[in-house]
């Protein structure tokens, strides 16, 4: 059996979701879109992959992930603007079609198992019955007379089945003459088009996403979440294949820099099998992630215990190196915060201005700046710091204690970072946990200068901040500079969420920073 996947395409209806990285790339629960589609497929069918946006990061991926599946690569130069378009990649790999085969557009995701049946022989096209879309979709009008393939119209009809992308061709040669003359760029359409609508086999699919707009992936998302509670980026992703896990960057200097960072963790960390340019891998780790511990509350002290024996241990700086390692806080805190921001605001539309948030007269984010006691913040306790320290990195397996997804740096320095940003961490996870985000368990209202913010915060987290903020004063920690860093975190992070989750963040961490510059 062989599958053509095209994946060349820049996918410009999805926006800051494929700035980064190809659609296919796209996060969907354990594994990302390309591995939803071969992985519908038996184990021996054979795939022309042509890639052309960020194929570079699809083609790694599938070196990793399937280094004995058949899988012929074919990249193609001209992927954006005049003269390219699906046509013109189907007829970059047509001299590794000889065969009947199945097209499989790689923004869909069937969940009908064994749908590939009994389609060897005959063309098929595969519909859906629901949610007709004439603008969206191409589509199949049906009636008892009369069948007939449409593109996407400039009129809505609900009356008519949206073809899903996937097809069978078993014209190979028709296919290619088809593809080789093309004058119009409708890809495989033009060759279902060009058959007599009678003898094509219209097979209705039930289990149907199409992820090739933001609504429609959400949906996908939605649908393929797991236990694991990943949350989507749009730079990464955290891939499962059996036993081992895949990190993806797109940045390739942040997988050489954690690479790095994981020798000098060890072995608090897990020992990573190899690195590539945008990929490390390790062995996934058996045992339970903190935020689902059965007993969370009393665990939550021995985390907190067993972090500072040993994790947290402090690194002695003479004058000099304490001095530099300051300015570094102060690059971290300060100059990074403002940047973050400053991007929020370009990427939402929005700019510095006092608010009534919650009913607190709140000034402007500039204001509240000026109040902080920066020195104060930038003298930073030195430790072996992990940077990403919230209870979705942090795993329990019997008496062990396994952190993932550690920060690359601490502005620059990999060996140690503030212990204080650690500790923040920990406070921005118990105040805004993964399930907050995925069950959208939070609300924001703006009605010009008066918001209103609202989220869930289970008693269980309550309760262990509570601990975290008695471990902070018995260890002779400020709790007012923990709590000004996790509001500087909401702040941080509000610009890398998407839309309304961004701006809740933003005015969270800026209420946060009211209270906590205030508080006596």
């Amino acid at each position: 059996m062989l599958v053509i996947i095209p994946t060349a395409g820049i996918g410009s209806r999805l926006d800051l979701h494929t700035k980064n990285f190809n659609k296919s790339m796209i996060q969907l629960g354990d594994t990302p879109v390309i591995s939803k589609i071969i992985d519908s497929y038996p184990k021996n069918t054979r795939f022309i992959i042509i890639t052309g946006y960020k194929g570079f990061h699809i083609k790694e991926y599938l070196n990793l992930v399937y280094p004995l599946k058949k899988i012929k690569i074919v990249n193609v130069k001209l992927f954006d603007g005049p003269g390219s378009g699906l046509s013109y990649s189907l007829s970059q790999a047509l001299s590794y079609i000889n065969e009947p085969f199945f097209f499989h557009a790689n923004d869909t995701i069937f969940t009908d198992k064994n749908f590939f049946k009994n389609n060897k022989k005959k063309d098929t096209m595969f519909l859906h019955r629901e949610n007709c879309d004439t603008m969206k979709y191409s589509t199949v009008e049906i009636n008892k007379n009369y069948k007939k393939i449409h593109n996407k119209l400039n009129y809505l009809r609900k009356d008519y089945f949206n073809y899903t992308g996937v097809g069978f061709v078993s014209d190979v040669g028709k296919f290619k003459k088809i593809m080789k003359n093309y004058k119009v760029n409708e890809g495989e359409l033009s060759y279902f088009k060009s058959l007599d609508p009678n003898k094509i086999e219209f097979r209705f699919i039930k289990g149907w996403f199409d992820i090739g707009s933001k609504e429609t992936k959400e949906n996908a998302e939605k649908y393929f979440s797991n236990s694991k509670s990943i949350l989507p980026k749009y730079d990464q992703g955290i891939f499962f294949k059996k036993d081992k896990v895949y990190k993806f960057f797109t940045n390739k200097e942040t997988i050489k820099k954690r690479f790095e960072r994981a020798k000098l963790l060890n072995p608090f960390v897990p020992k990573l099998i190899k690195k590539t340019k945008y990929f490390y891998i390790y062995k996934f780790c058996d045992g339970i992630v903190f935020s689902k511990l059965k007993n969370k509350n009393k665990e939550f002290s021995k985390l907190l215990d067993w972090l500072k024996i040993n994790f947290w241990k402090k690194i002695k700086l003479n004058n000099v190196k304490q001095l530099a390692f300051e300015q570094k806080c102060n690059s971290f805190y300060y100059e990074k915060s403002l940047s973050r921001i400053n991007y929020l605001y370009e990427k939402n539309n929005i700019y510095d201005q006092a608010e009534l948030i919650n009913n607190s007269k709140t000034p402007k984010i500039s204001r509240l700046f000026e109040k902080i006691n920066w020195r104060e913040i930038n003298k930073g306790v030195p430790v072996n710091f992990h940077g990403d320290l919230h209870f979705e990195n942090i795993v329990k397996n019997r008496n062990k204690i396994i952190l993932l997804d550690w920060r690359e740096d601490f502005s620059g320095i990999k060996k140690y970072g503030d212990i204080y940003y650690d500790l923040a961490k920990i406070n921005h996870g118990l105040i805004i946990d993964h399930s907050v985000i995925k069950s959208s368990k939070f609300k924001i209202n703006t009605n010009g200068k008066k918001i209103k913010i609202n989220f869930f915060q289970s008693k269980e987290n309550k309760d262990c901040q509570k601990k975290l903020f008695s471990f902070i004063k018995k260890s002779g920690y400020s709790a007012k500079k923990v709590k000004i860093l996790t509001a500087l975190i909401f702040l941080n992070i509000a610009g890398l969420h998407h839309y309304p989750y961004s701006i809740f963040l933003y005015y969270l961490g800026k209420l946060m920073l009211h209270k906590s510059v205030n508080e006596k």
